[in-house]
């Protein structure tokens, strides 16, 4: 359930600290499906950061492939109106600078 605080004090300890900081980087974003216990909690932190702080993020796949990622699709619909509502999408094209050309 969306709003569920656990009460593990090192979680909440990062919990907080997620949400407090100025910005926050969540680098490969959703590459792979993630439990809905961590969608809760992932929505808790974007939620709380709404409009408090920046958010940056870097995937691999497009918006529409995170929905795929989260098994509720009520939390997942409500974290990525939170996310995409007020994002500005940069694309980034190019050869894969990992891969020696």
């Amino acid at each position: 359930m969306v709003g569920v605080r656990h009460t593990d004090p090192k979680r909440l300890e990062l919990t907080d600290k997620l949400t407090a900081t100025d910005l926050l980087v969540l680098d490969d974003f959703l590459t792979t499906p993630i439990s809905g216990d961590t969608a809760n909690a992932l929505f808790n932190i974007i939620a709380a950061r709404e409009h408090k702080g920046s958010t940056l993020i870097t995937s691999q796949f497009t918006p529409e492939h995170w929905y795929e990622s989260i098994p509720d699709k009520v939390v997942a619909e409500s974290l990525m109106n939170r996310i995409i509502g007020n994002a500005e999408i940069i694309n980034l094209d190019g050869p894969n600078m990992r891969i020696p050309q």
